[in-house]
């Protein structure tokens, strides 16, 4: 699976905006953002993608 496709199922799941946020580093506010669409996938950091994708691994994968 690619890791944009990590990333939006594990936007789509039903964790918690909270929860990735605290276990990644993330800010709770890109979580949302990213979930609203108002921020665009093509435009988060690596480091970012990186924690989402590590994330996404040990919880789905």
């Amino acid at each position: 699976m690619k890791l944009k496709d990590k990333i939006q199922a594990l936007l789509d799941s039903d964790d918690t905006s909270y929860a990735i946020a605290k276990e990644t580093g993330i800010s709770n506010s890109t979580t949302v953002e990213l979930r609203h669409g108002k921020r665009k996938l093509r435009n988060i950091s690596l480091k970012v993608a990186e924690r989402l994708g590590t994330y996404f691994d040990k919880h789905y994968g």
